[in-house]
């Protein structure tokens, strides 16, 4: 997810028009400009997007070929042909994020884990990890906004600013949680 939204930044495509609508944290510079091409770009990227959030595709899977054959196997040509470009850089912003992910998360991950709990909690939802129903996923993006959106079933893209901040993950998480589980 972290390299979608890299390209998706490199691409060009405004974050109010596809995806979290928030900017990546560190500076991407658009590379792609505003040619003929941008509009089969920004469509590409949707549904690379929307096939990762939902479910269709597992974000952690490494595909066997590099991730650039991958898209153009998949029907991505004008995100395959700037992820073959690009390809270091995205891997490189991907680890980067992954490792101040491991290095920071022990300060508030344990604790949103637990409000998210007692959110649950108050909302009705027994604690049952083993129904697939009842799973919410949180991934950690570095976006410049303390913002989350729900998307797919229950996939919940909050950023890293949002879930350090207590209070504002509950008014963030609560409401999207009633939508997850509406008879709760």
């Amino acid at each position: 997810m972290l390299m979608a939204l890299y390209l998706r930044e490199l691409g060009g495509v405004d974050p109010a028009e596809a995806g979290p609508n928030s900017r990546l944290t560190s500076v991407v510079k658009n590379r792609n400009g505003a040619d003929a091409a941008h509009g089969q770009f920004k469509q590409e990227w949707s549904a690379w997007w929307s096939a990762l959030t939902t479910g269709e595709i597992e974000p952690e899977a490494a595909p066997e070929k590099s991730l650039h054959e991958h898209l153009d196997q998949e029907g991505y040509p004008a995100l395959a042909k700037l992820a073959k470009a690009h390809y270091g850089q995205a891997t490189l912003f991907a680890q980067q994020h992954a490792d101040d992910f491991v290095a920071k998360s022990v300060d508030y991950v344990p604790r949103r884990l637990d409000e998210l709990e007692r959110i649950l909690l108050d909302h009705g939802v027994d604690h049952d990890t083993s129904a697939p129903q009842q799973q919410i996923q949180v991934i950690d993006v570095p976006l410049d906004e303390p913002r989350a959106w729900l998307t797919g079933r229950a996939t919940i893209v909050a950023s890293t600013s949002l879930l350090q901040d207590a209070k504002a993950f509950h008014g963030f998480i609560q409401p999207m949680v009633t939508i997850i589980f509406p008879g709760g």
